[in-house]
């Protein structure tokens, strides 16, 4: 189906384009923390092991922030080419950022609901935590959110080419690439999650503050906090703005919602601050990276991986157990 219409005067594309010189500024400082925070992560064994899943958060917003980058440039070189026109659904899939929106969208939003739920298990069933919740099973849990995310994208396909005979907006948003039905769908994991995933967190933290008379509990009380600040950040840059993102042109017309979807898709950037102030080995091994280990001579770098210290907790914890009669 051919769509050439184009809805915009010399004004509207000239604010277009400046609104792509936005968007490729944004989403490059979050395409660059969020890297930063891949290699930090895959840097040694110990990291890959205690923080892989934070790992993966950075990788979906690093999809995301890429897809915000290809964004401003192709639609700010379709105007220059005085190509900027209507496309059907099905054929917004011939360019390349309604796959990083969608992946890069939903793949942080499972991972965000992964980690409340972990540390829920952590604070409240602690033993069972320690014995069951290993690295393996966080491999699986990654695993699932990745192929969550990419059956999704799949779906997305289908449901944009059982819309192939519509035109649409020219801006290409998810809704408008994928249709409105599936464009929900999306949204409904992207703003629901993490507001789910902040109540688990929330409820997590007035846990291990009543629970906090322990060692260990005052260690779980920081991750927890953590994992609260990022799902709260989630919240604001994140499943806010798709509410109006979703909305845009149906139910209201707002002119910050260009502004709102940079916000989207670039508020993963805070993540790597939120780790850096809040976790000591995170930052000692940040600091020790960026510089080529020239730092790491004034930082006490523990090497000992969590792992050994569950293992030899859970293993004192059964010893210490009465004997059945």
């Amino acid at each position: 189906m051919e769509c050439n219409a184009t809805y915009y005067n010399n004004a509207s594309l000239a604010n277009i384009i400046n609104i792509g010189y936005l968007q490729m500024s944004f989403g490059s400082l979050a395409a660059a923390t969020n890297i930063l925070c891949v290699l930090v992560v895959l840097s040694t064994k110990q990291m890959r092991q205690k923080y892989g899943t934070f790992g993966l958060l950075s990788l979906g917003g690093m999809l995301n922030a890429l897809g915000l980058i290809l964004a401003g440039s192709v639609r700010n070189k379709l105007i220059y080419d005085n190509s900027y026109g209507s496309l059907s659904s099905f054929a917004y899939f011939g360019r390349p950022w309604p796959y990083f929106f969608i992946v890069g969208g939903q793949l942080p939003a499972f991972v965000i609901i992964v980690m409340a739920g972990e540390r829920m298990i952590a604070i409240f069933k602690p033993i069972f935590y320690r014995t069951y919740v290993t690295p393996r099973i966080r491999v699986i849990t990654d695993i699932i959110c990745i192929m969550l995310s990419i059956l999704s994208l799949l779906i997305g396909i289908l449901f944009s080419y059982l819309n192939r005979d519509i035109c649409t907006n020219p801006t290409c948003t998810t809704v408008y690439a994928t249709g409105r039905l599936y464009g929900t769908f999306n949204n409904f994991f992207i703003v629901l999650l993490p507001f789910f995933a902040l109540i688990l967190n929330i409820i997590a933290y007035v846990g291990a503050k009543r629970l906090s008379v322990s060692t260990n509990m005052e260690r779980e009380l920081k991750k927890v906090l953590v994992s609260l600040v990022i799902a709260a950040l989630a919240v604001v840059l994140s499943a806010l703005p798709n509410i109006i993102i979703w909305g845009q042109g149906v139910y209201w017309n707002v002119v910050i919602a260009p502004y709102m979807n940079m916000a989207f898709c670039s508020n993963s950037a805070v993540n790597l601050f939120a780790f850096f102030f809040m976790r000591k080995d995170f930052r000692y091994r940040l600091l020790s990276f960026i510089s080529f280990g020239y730092l790491s001579r004034y930082f006490k770098l523990s090497e000992v991986i969590d792992t050994k210290a569950r293992r030899n907790m859970v293993q004192s914890i059964r010893n210490n157990q009465p004997a059945r009669s």
